[in-house]
């Protein structure tokens, strides 16, 4: 074996008597690579109609009993089992409320007193709109070592009822952990919400524009301006109108009953307010005119009935055009969608290993500063949670858990993950935007918002 071996030793010997620093150069290259994920991207798997996540199986039915009470027929191989040190069960139930509009569950740190008492007096206020009940909620984990920070927080939870504490370590690895004890909670003690708006406590949010987004998200923001443009070319409603519209409602009403209804299966009620533009309100009018002598030909007295000189059929038409609301049973899972790579170079803070997660992609996930849950979609995902392996980015996990539960997440450009920059103007718009953590800023921004009309 020496014999076989020695001319290659000797000629190894000899490149490293005469040209060691090229050797050293290869292995620091080799080296390099390694660190950065080059050779780590080469035995990925592709991520394809194929993609499967622990617990690899059909977890809809075991997902259903959990949801329904019942037992299922295989064990729940992940649950957040912490314990609620702080609870405030009453914070949904007080009187003079049966449901709410939308429930803001903010992700926040013990130590971060100003930027929730900022928020208090902004977004997370719950009287904003006499008529629209809202609810606000602080999450937060512990410093088991800090006996003082958890004593003024005591005294802050006493005093405003709205601090949600589970017994878990507060960092940002356990943020997962953080995001599903809020699931837990809702599910528990705050279920009589239409919709849930998670988000992080610097956050700039623009409540107004959240009310409106939620009312109808495929077409946000142009919708809440066509009245304007109605209103600017005279454009009355017609009689062809209003028996499109009932008709439209009773499809829709139909429809809505699939329970797998998703935001992109959107009403024609919805598609004929938006879709009117200044462009062609003529040549349409000309065209319901005809449409009207036919409607009065085929419906005769029905018709005269509901479009005679019954100026109250028509307001009120008029007002469910534009007061458009989404089901209850939609499955409406939103923020600002990314479809992405993992990080693979060993240096990044997000850093995931092959043995983590083993595909070229992500299932496509919303920023976790941001994202708006209908009741239908949270608990789907909750109960889908019970069989998903947890992952540490809480981001990523909803975005698997979605997956999983067969929800496809919907994208919106007014949701900025990162921090926009501001004018006085160009916030009218967003709904929300990160890198507001210092409390004087937001105040300053939001309600110089508020006084333009925009908050």
């Amino acid at each position: 074996m020496y014999c076989l071996l020695r001319p290659c030793l000797q000629r190894c010997l000899f490149i490293l008597k005469v040209k060691p620093r090229y050797v050293l150069l290869c292995f620091g290259a080799i080296v390099l690579l390694d660190f950065f994920g080059a050779f780590t991207h080469l035995f990925e798997i592709t991520y394809d109609e194929n993609f499967v996540y622990p617990y690899e199986g059909n977890i809809q039915e075991l997902a259903d009993a959990l949801r329904h009470n019942e037992k299922p027929n295989i064990e729940p191989i992940n649950e957040y089992k912490y314990p609620f040190l702080l609870h405030n069960p009453q914070k949904c139930t007080e009187a003079g409320y049966s449901t709410f509009h939308v429930v803001y569950v903010v992700k926040t740190a013990l130590e971060h007193f100003e930027r929730r008492a900022a928020i208090r007096k902004t977004w997370g206020y719950e009287k904003r709109f006499f008529d629209v009940p809202l609810r606000t909620i602080f999450l937060v984990g512990t410093h088991p070592d800090d006996e003082e920070l958890q004593a003024k927080l005591k005294i802050e939870a006493t005093k405003y009822k709205d601090i949600v504490q589970a017994d878990f370590i507060d960092s940002y690895y356990n943020n997962t952990i953080k995001t599903m004890m809020g699931f837990k909670w809702v599910v528990k003690y705050c279920s009589n919400s239409k919709f849930y708006m998670f988000c992080d406590d610097d956050m700039y949010i623009s409540v107004k524009n959240a009310l409106r987004f939620v009312r109808n998200p495929a077409k946000y923001p142009g919708y809440f301006k066509e009245p304007k443009k109605l209103a600017a070319h005279k454009r009355e409603i017609s009689s062809a109108d209003l028996i499109a519209f009932q008709r439209d409602i009773g499809n829709f009403d139909n429809a809505s009953g699939r329970r797998n209804a998703t935001i992109d299966k959107r009403s024609s009620v919805a598609s004929f307010i938006i879709d009117e533009t200044a462009d062609n309100n003529n040549s349409r009018s000309n065209a319901y005119k005809g449409q009207d002598k036919q409607v009065n030909e085929n419906f005769g007295v029905e018709s005269k009935q509901l479009l005679g000189s019954n100026t109250s059929v028509l307001s009120r038409a008029k007002r469910q055009l534009f007061d458009f609301e989404l089901p209850d049973d939609v499955r409406l899972f939103s923020g600002f969608v990314f479809v992405s790579s993992p990080h693979r170079h060993k240096s990044s803070k997000w850093y995931v290993s092959l043995k983590e997660y083993p595909y070229h992609l992500w299932p496509p996930y919303v920023t976790a500063g941001a994202y708006v849950l209908s009741k239908e979609a949270l608990l789907d995902m909750y109960y889908t949670s019970f069989y998903t392996k947890h992952f540490r980015f809480d981001d990523i996990f909803l975005g698997l858990v979605a997956k999983k539960a067969e929800i496809e997440p919907f994208h919106c450009e007014d949701f900025h993950f990162y921090k926009k920059e501001y004018t006085k103007y160009n916030y009218k718009y967003v709904i929300a935007s990160h890198g507001y953590g210092d409390p004087n800023e937001l105040l300053q921004v939001w309600n110089e918002q508020k006084a333009l009309g925009n908050a």
